[in-house]
């Protein structure tokens, strides 16, 4: 797929369609509603979560893809988490709220693409720990503009953890 370079002179009618769009996505999410937010995705979706590498800051960053996943994983987790037959991490179900800002959305020269960079923090409370987590990043989607709606080709996830804490690789971010 060919990334678009950002330009924001993305018009005001779509960056507020894009906007409610992520802000629809997050509540789905929240929702455990993933069966349709799975609707939300395009069939060759790439879907990545990194955590920096601690380290000495003379030794620069480092990032690693603690998840890296197509179409055909993000299934298969979605029907896992979506039974709770099918996995004992979600039962009972985590808690979450995601928070999504800062959004920027530019095109490019590519019509009906856009890249979209946001900010995300995501509260998750487990019946096992009563203080909760929370987990910050930044993300970066590529949606493509189908009819009147949008899908997500690419998600990228830049956590500003270096540890998971009290976290479970079920969450969808």
């Amino acid at each position: 797929m060919v990334k678009p370079e950002f330009n924001p002179s993305v018009s005001d009618t779509d960056y507020l369609a894009i906007q409610r769009f992520m802000y629809y996505e997050a509540l789905l999410l929240d929702e455990r509603a993933y069966l349709d937010w799975f609707c939300l995705l395009t069939d060759d979706i790439r879907y990545k979560i990194t955590t920096q590498v601690a380290r000495a800051a003379e030794d620069g960053t480092t990032r690693v893809a603690i998840i890296d996943e197509d179409m055909q994983a993000l299934k298969m987790r979605v029907d896992q988490i979506s039974n709770p037959k099918l996995t004992h991490a979600e039962n009972p179900p985590t808690l979450t709220r995601r928070l999504i800002s800062n959004i920027q959305v530019s095109s490019g020269n590519l019509t009906n693409i856009y890249t979209v960079k946001s900010n995300l923090l995501l509260y998750e409370n487990r019946a096992d720990n009563l203080n909760g987590s929370v987990q910050a990043g930044k993300r970066e989607d590529f949606l493509i503009k189908i009819d009147r709606s949008f899908r997500i080709a690419q998600r990228t996830v830049d956590l500003d953890q270096t540890v998971l804490s009290n976290s479970t690789l079920s969450l969808l971010l």
